[in-house]
């Protein structure tokens, strides 16, 4: 009789433990992948927002960053593939982190 309880019960506990482990890598362990992928893509954009206004700040040196904002926009939305309104965000926050006044 042992061994009928103990040949049943070590591959259930197996398998519990697997699904224990499962539960807890989807708790845990997939949510901060998700987010270092998050933040690897947000300091992408930043960098590319940084050299996007850069080089138009050196295109365009005598007209305001108001003139070419859309244009520096359009050229982030383009390389990354992101929406209107993360790449107004990544330019405006380039363009503080250069100090130029708006």
């Amino acid at each position: 009789m042992f061994d009928f309880v103990a040949s049943s019960l070590f591959p259930g506990l197996g398998s519990l433990a697997l699904l224990l482990l499962g539960w807890l890598t989807q708790k845990y362990v997939l949510p901060f992948l998700s987010s270092e992928q998050r933040k690897r893509m947000a300091e992408h954009i930043l960098l590319i927002a940084d050299e996007v206004t850069s080089s138009l700040m050196l295109k365009y040196p005598n007209s305001g960053w108001a003139s070419w904002v859309d244009q520096a926009v359009e050229e982030i939305m383009r390389i990354t593939g992101v929406s209107r309104e993360v790449a107004l965000r990544a330019v405006k926050a380039a363009l503080v982190r250069k100090g130029v006044k708006k």
